[in-house]
């Protein structure tokens, strides 16, 4: 008898088990999951709502998805399940409905079909203060139709406006990629917050099937995109043999190598082609680097100085055609002007900057880079020494530096470029006083009298 009271007992206290583990909150609680991936501070109907919902122990029920605004709730998404067996649900989808702009509160209410909670199921909320901003922002190309050749370079003048503005930039597509230009906020020349310029390059394309547009978004994630019209029109490309020797490849080669610690390779080709291709493309990255970095200001004045007294031997976007042994062995286009004048000749700065970099800098030698504002820089190449330092400020025509034989070059000269932005430009527009006046100076004013236009 006492045997049966004890196994009824031990049933009883099996059932409790089971009901308290399989209908009460207190072992399987609420596990109902949700994560918001948008919106975040601010709320766009324009912006996907991205939100990831999962339950570990039982099957969703229910989604609804609110925005709470001036007192009244705004329904953007509601989802029922008639299968209790979905654990995991995404939601990526666009309100699409008006919302009034300003605070809100953005809600997100689940529930499923557990037992766990005396059969009424969990329910979990998720909410958070937004900013509901569904207005792009405001965006008035000032500068009309731009003209530029290939290589060379061009501005843009707009005007943007969004209390909430995020980023604002200029893009140029080609060959399936958008090189991005900074736009530099212009209050300094226009008297005015909200207008921006960007000086921009058309690179050299294999398919030319360039598109130039401004890019301005906001912190609710709306997107403006305006057209800029251009003209564009191509250089001739000139093109140079290089005969590359073994001694060349000892002293030259040699000396990079030693400097950045290269291992050298099974054969001198391979010692010049690593130098030429890897330490070459190394030492873009580095100046692209440094020259993603511009004061907001333009401190340059009037055409840009050539090195005095100085000989062209050769161009920018000229085409070498490397040789070794009389056998082709690489090609490379030279990405700025090479000038020749006396030995360990005097080097000016080419116009008014702060210098951005002095020091060696591979196949360029013992260089240094100018920032000039605005996204422009120069850069000057194969130095023996500096006369300034980095942060320096220095004037036109100022002595920098005296020229040599440092890095990849033969003979005593200069190597100079422009570079807008990280990328290499054509020099010669920025020597010519005209081009100057044609491509800079009145595109700026005729912008400040379309802004006027605005302003009214």
């Amino acid at each position: 008898m006492r045997k049966g009271r004890v196994f009824f007992a031990l049933i009883l206290i099996a059932i409790f088990i089971y009901f308290i583990y399989n209908y009460t909150p207190f072992i399987k609680g609420n596990s109902i999951s949700i994560s918001v991936d948008s919106p975040k501070e601010y709320f766009s109907s324009n912006k996907p709502i991205i939100v990831y919902i999962s339950d570990k122990y039982s099957g969703i029920k229910s989604i609804i998805v609110k925005l709470i605004s001036m007192n009244t709730e705004i329904e953007l998404y509601k989802k029922t399940f008639p299968d209790q067996f979905i654990k995991k649900f995404d939601i990526n989808f666009k309100a699409n409905k008006i919302v009034p702009q300003g605070k809100a509160t953005f809600l997100v209410e689940v529930k499923d079909y557990s037992k766990n909670n005396y059969f009424n199921g969990f329910t979990k909320q998720i909410s958070f203060p937004v900013i509901v901003d569904t207005t792009p922002p405001k965006v008035i190309l000032l500068s009309g139709v731009g003209r530029v050749a290939i290589g060379g370079t061009s501005l843009a003048v707009f005007y943007a406006k969004d209390k909430n503005l995020k980023s604002v930039y200029l893009g140029v597509s080609h060959d399936g990629v958008i090189d991005k230009f900074k736009a530099f906020n212009a209050t300094g020349l226009f008297d005015n917050k909200h207008v921006y310029v960007s000086f921009f390059t058309y690179p050299m394309s294999k398919l030319k099937n360039y598109s130039t547009n401004i890019y301005a978004l906001d912190k609710a994630g709306n997107l403006t995109v305006v057209h800029v019209p251009i003209y564009y029109s191509s250089w001739k490309i000139k093109k140079s043999r290089i005969n590359i020797t073994d001694s060349f490849i000892r002293n030259k080669v040699f000396a990079i190598m030693e400097r950045e610690n290269i291992p050298k390779k099974e054969t001198l080709l391979g010692d010049f082609l690593y130098v030429n291709r890897v330490e070459r493309a190394r030492d873009t990255k580095i100046i692209r680097q440094i020259c993603s970095n511009s004061v907001d200001k333009m401190l340059w004045k009037g055409r840009f100085l050539q090195l005095k007294d100085s000989e062209v031997t050769a161009t920018f976007n000229e085409e070498r055609f490397y040789y070794y042994k009389g056998k082709l062995v690489d090609i490379k286009f030279h990405k700025g002007y090479d000038l020749a004048s006396v030995q360990n000749a005097k080097v000016g700065a080419s116009n008014n900057g702060i210098v951005a970099f002095e020091g060696y800098l591979g196949v360029y030698g013992n260089a240094m880079i100018i920032d000039h504002g605005f996204g422009v820089f120069s850069l000057y190449g194969h130095l023996q020494n500096f006369l300034v330092k980095k942060g320096e400020y220095v004037r036109k025509g100022q002595i920098i530096a005296i020229t040599d034989t440092t890095g990849l070059a033969e003979g005593d000269h200069l190597h100079f470029d422009i570079i807008i932005d990280g990328h290499y430009v054509n020099p010669i527009e920025w020597w010519d006083p005209r081009w100057i006046k044609t491509h800079i100076l009145e595109v700026l004013n005729d912008s400040k009298t379309r802004l006027s236009l605005v302003n009214q």
